[in-house]
């Protein structure tokens, strides 16, 4: 009998996944189809939604325009007031007040005035008076009718005859203070008014939207057409949505608002209870659904290629499973090893350090619990199994397991749901509880995990606490800090006092080394023109004496006046030399004492400048040549870049040529381009080491501390070159390879403010 069962078998197995493949075929299709209606019903859903956001804006917009109308209408009711304090309400005092309402506002395009005895008069800013037909205006009978009526009414639209202006009449019953009552007041609102709103949403949504009252009147339609502006549409059978008491809703139709076409459409409403009209958004079904239709022959075209590629799997699974069929012992060796894998997942769950426990969803029984839960609850566990959680009482709050079952029912998992847990001992912890349902055998389990994480919250209330102390020492810090800032502003003021002080003193002690120069290089032509000056007083005596002998010799006479020639030309020399070192020194004290912005030749002023700075080196054996390009005219301050010259020269003679018997400074200027000229001051002395080449213009700093160096020369000249002058300092030095000092300067210096 064995072996006839063979043949069966791969029949079996045949007719087994031909029945799966059906299942799973049929399994796709229905979820197609599921989900294309669930797509179906939230694309509706969607639908609704943005109608009811396009709608309640068009109802805000109508519903500012009408809160603006009546407040016009309470504004002129409130002049009738005033005025009657003056003299008696009549008809004639109500026009009047009417008139000097004038010019109206956007919205108020005519006020209108009907006494109690129904005549009317209308005041507008496009046609002074006239008598309008009380056709258009319905609404005149009824308040007059029905005077206890105080609220506002919207009337019917109408065109206007005397400006072809489409309006919605808005009309109030009036009393004076005293009761008495005075008859009624309108104003017309244009319907152009909601025409930028109401024409970009219909435009922008492809839709049509529409404002009409309850009574069925359209106020404005878009798409626009003028026969639709006024019409009735109380008789429509689409109009009984409107009539029960909700605010807003929708609903289907074909020809609502008087459409010729066919095609149905969704449409959206919203009431505006206050003056009993009704916004409308309108929508073609198939233009609100043409999306979802392509959706969903997508999801057709998917399900036809998953059930082809089901149908191949299968098949070929089939053809596997028949081959497996051939052999018994690939059978007992998958039985096997089958067995084996039971086996490590069985001894995975019993050793794993995760808590874990299988739960029945049905009841809630525990079917299996690890080690490691039954050591965090402290249960043994023939205490466990076969009991619920909560004859266990492991639940602080039964009401947080309903929550819990309820999302396992509806997600089929839970992820990380913070649950407080307690133990056999009645100790509360808190833990993470993460579930999933699975099926075992038919029957639906949970696979139940809480992690304990109560340590981990006592370590994050640590952490609370840590951070508010560190944020109040922060707090403090930033007290004292401020407290510093302070003192150190302080100080940086006082800094900078005394550094203005020394900057003036420095200025000031290079005026009165220059004048000592000066004065020195002064005494050889002032003492050589007076020992000239006592030599022709001589000849003079002895000249005179030889014309009085009587006979006065020509050779002695001739002798007399060589000498007194020469000496007047000695004397010319000494005395022209005097007078250029005083010009010099003129214009270079006053640039360097007023530091004013003046036109000069730059070749000519720095000429100036060295000449008074040649006793700085004269008796020395260190030299200073030139080269200055002519020409070069600037609209800058000769004396900042005097006193600039000045320090510079100084400072080559005191610290570059220190142990150096000679040295050779060199003064260049060129004109780098139409706007710009470069002066280069460069010597070949003992150089700036790298250490000290970037500290060179910081103020204060020198190698001669204590013996006579301020350590503000150099940063004289920085803010000389970049503040006073406008321009940009570079020095290049290496020992023993000299320091040039490139300066780049523009000819028109900059405009300071106290100039």
């Amino acid at each position: 009998m064995q072996p006839a069962a063979t043949p069966i078998r791969p029949r079996l197995v045949g007719q087994t996944f031909l029945l799966l493949a059906s299942i799973a075929i049929a399994a796709i299709i229905a979820q197609a189809w599921w989900a294309i209606q669930q797509d179906r019903r939230i694309t509706l859903e969607s639908e609704h939604e943005n109608a009811l956001i396009a709608v309640r804006l068009l109802e805000e917009h109508a519903t500012l325009t009408l809160h603006e109308a009546e407040r016009s209408l309470d504004i002129l009711l409130n002049a009738i007031h005033e005025e009657a304090r003056q003299k008696p309400i009549d008809d004639a005092l109500i026009r009047t007040v009417l008139t000097k309402a004038q010019p109206f506002n956007q919205v108020m395009k005519a006020l209108q005035y009907v006494n109690p005895q129904g005549i009317a008069s209308v005041s507008t800013i496009d046609y002074p008076a006239y008598q309008t037909d009380a056709d258009d205006r319905t609404y005149i009978p009824y308040l007059l009718a029905h005077r206890e009526d105080r609220k506002i009414m919207l009337g019917r639209p109408f065109q206007r005859f005397y400006d072809a202006e489409m309006v919605v009449p808005i009309a109030r019953n009036i009393f004076a203070q005293d009761g008495r009552y005075l008859g009624i007041i309108s104003t017309d609102i244009s319907v152009a008014y909601f025409s930028s709103v109401y024409a970009r949403v219909a435009k922008d949504s492809k839709a049509m939207v529409a404002l009409f009252s309850e009574q069925g009147n359209v106020i404005v339609r878009f798409p626009f057409e003028l026969k639709a502006a006024g019409k009735n549409l109380a008789a429509a059978a689409s109009i009984k949505p409107f009539q029960p008491q909700a605010l807003e809703g929708h609903f289907e139709d074909k020809h609502f608002l008087g459409e010729e076409s066919d095609a149905t459409r969704f449409y959206t409403f919203r009431k505006i209870a206050d003056y009993g009209i009704v916004a409308v958004f309108a929508r073609e079904r198939d233009l609100s659904l043409a999306a979802w239709r392509q959706r969903s022959a997508e999801r057709m075209v998917f399900s036809v290629v998953a059930i082809l590629f089901l149908s191949l799997s299968l098949f070929f699974l089939w053809k596997h499973i028949r081959r497996l069929n051939h052999t018994e012992e690939s059978l007992r060796l998958s039985e096997a090893s089958l067995r084996a894998s039971e086996k490590k997942f069985v001894d995975l769950f019993e050793q794993s350090p995760v808590p874990l426990a299988l739960v029945k969803l049905s009841d809630g029984i525990i079917v299996e619990m690890n080690d490691s839960l039954l050591t965090q609850w402290g249960f043994s566990r023939q205490e466990v199994i076969g009991k619920t959680a909560l004859q266990l009482k492991v639940w602080e709050t039964p009401s947080e397991r309903i929550g819990y079952i309820n999302s396992l029912h509806a997600q089929g998992h839970v992820h990380e749901l913070e649950v407080r847990l307690c133990n056999k001992r009645g100790e509360v912890a808190t833990c993470l509880l993460s579930s999933r349902v699975f099926n075992s055998d038919g029957v639906a389990m949970i696979i139940f995990t809480p992690i304990d994480i109560s340590r981990m919250r006592a370590i994050e209330d640590q952490i609370r606490h840590l951070n508010a102390d560190l944020e109040a020492r922060v707090s403090e810090r930033t007290e004292s800090l401020e407290h510093a800032n302070q003192d150190l502003e302080i100080a940086l003021k006082s800094m900078k006092n005394m550094q203005a002080e020394m900057f003036r003193s420095e200025k000031m002690a290079a005026l009165g080394y220059l004048v000592a120069g000066i004065s020195h290089e002064l005494n050889t032509p002032i003492g050589n023109s007076l020992m000239v000056a006592s030599t022709l007083k001589e000849h003079a005596e002895n000249l005179a004496s030889e014309l009085g002998s009587g006979k006065p010799r020509r050779t002695i006479l001739n002798e007399l006046i060589a000498e007194t020639k020469k000496g007047a030309d000695i004397l010319v020399r000494s005395l022209e030399r005097a007078a250029q070192l005083i010009i010099s020194f003129k214009q270079v004290s006053v640039d360097q004492s007023s530091n004013h912005r003046r036109g000069f030749d730059l070749g000519k002023s720095l000429e100036e400048v060295l000449l008074t700075l040649e006793p700085m080196y004269r008796r020395s054996a260190h030299k200073l040549t030139r080269d200055l390009q002519a020409g070069i005219q600037m609209e800058s301050y000769p004396g900042a870049l005097a006193q600039i010259v000045t320090n510079a020269i100084s400072n080559a003679l005191n610290h570059a040529f220190e142990n150096q018997e000679q040295g050779l400074m060199q003064l260049s200027t060129c004109l780098i381009d139409q706007g710009q000229v470069e002066i280069i001051f460069s010597d070949n002395g003992c150089g700036i080491s790298p250490e000290n080449l970037k500290r060179v213009f910081d103020p204060f700093f020198t190698t001669k501390l204590g013996q006579g160096g301020s350590g503000l020369g150099m940063n004289i000249v920085y803010n000389l070159i970049t503040e006073v002058l406008g321009g940009t300092v570079e020095l290049h030095s290496e020992p023993g390879k000299g320091t040039s000092l490139i300066m780049r300067l523009p000819l028109i210096a900059p405009q300071h403010e106290d100039e």
